[in-house]
């Protein structure tokens, strides 16, 4: 399962709106406040930020993409779920979601993640006086270090800083350009949709392919070696706008070789509506080759449909909507 496990490239909260809990979430639960930080009362030590809206069951979804390294029902955590999360630069990030109500953890030690799927519901098991969500993010300071000796740090400050840019993006490829971003495919902050660069595509790949461990955030040639390797084509100038004829040649390769991407953030109906007005064709996975043909340059938003056709629909309800069972 390891070699399917995603980059994590932005975040969002697990509780309310997944880009502002202080909003009502997308299952019409109040919002959430923040009524506890890193430091409790008269400066006492506190790991992470307590989230709560005053009411017990509402879905905590994963912050990121990740792979569950505990699931536990002991202690002062009480029922909780701890993910480690592999970010761009290769660090890793833990996040730690407690006090979760009995019996709801809808999750598995060793199993992958991806971002926005539903870990449990919000409880007061363990060391809870009411329903909340206490919510940590710690970085570790060697690779082995385990998860409770890392360092902890405010989750909402490190959250807010890394929302996906473009979850203002109003527009059809606002949920492809979210998905891209929150697997490490694309850098939000830096594209658009109408800048597709071989630079930008060479890191598409690399966060795309189960072959080779290329760092993300590494200089575009060095990407390219890296893909060339692998037997990608990756050719040209890294400031050049690629032809979708070249996209194709990787793609096939990306497809013969397996991806780690992550489900499709729209179901298949959408997905092919949006792509019979954006490429006049229906599915880009099963007409691979009716891409190459096409005229005019990709742009980023087009490139992430492309993707999330080629990653498809999960073989179930989408783990990243589905509400565990109450």
């Amino acid at each position: 399962m390891v070699d399917r496990w995603c980059w994590s490239g932005a975040l969002t909260f697990p509780v309310g709106d997944p880009f502002d809990f202080t909003c009502p979430g997308p299952e019409a639960d109040p919002p959430y406040r923040a009524n506890r930080g890193l430091l409790g009362k008269r400066g006492s030590r506190h790991a992470g930020v307590d989230l709560s809206n005053r009411q017990g069951g509402g879905n905590v979804r994963a912050a990121a993409h990740g792979l569950v390294v505990l699931v536990a029902a002991a202690g002062g955590y009480g029922e909780h779920v701890v993910l480690a999360h592999r970010r761009i630069d290769e660090s890793t990030v833990f996040t730690v979601y407690a006090h979760l109500e009995s019996g709801s953890t809808a999750v598995r030690a060793g199993e992958p993640v991806a971002a926005g799927t539903v870990l449990g519901r919000v409880g007061d098991t363990g060391r809870a006086t009411s329903p909340h969500l206490h919510f940590e993010l710690r970085t570790p300071e060697q690779p082995d270090q385990r998860w409770e000796k890392a360092r902890a740090h405010d989750p909402v400050e490190f959250v807010r800083a890394r929302l996906p840019a473009a979850r203002s993006d109003s527009s059809w490829a606002g949920p492809y350009r979210v998905w891209a971003e929150r697997a490490g495919l694309i850098d939000g902050t830096r594209v658009n949709e109408r800048s597709l660069t071989r630079a930008t595509w060479w890191r598409v790949l690399a966060g795309a392919t189960r072959r080779g461990e290329l760092r993300l955030d590494a200089p575009p040639e060095t990407l390219r070696a890296g893909l060339l390797r692998d037997g990608f084509e990756a050719g040209g100038e890294p400031h050049r706008t690629p032809p979708w004829s070249e996209l194709v040649r990787d793609l096939d390769r990306l497809r013969e070789t397996g991806s780690r991407l992550p489900e499709a953030p729209v179901d298949a109906l959408a997905r092919a509506q949006d792509a019979r007005r954006e490429l006049r064709i229906a599915s880009p996975a099963r007409e691979l080759y009716a891409l190459g043909r096409l005229e005019g340059e990709p742009s980023v938003a087009a490139v992430c449909l492309v993707l999330a056709d080629l990653a498809g629909p999960p073989a179930g309800p989408s783990t990243a909507q589905r509400a565990s069972p109450r």
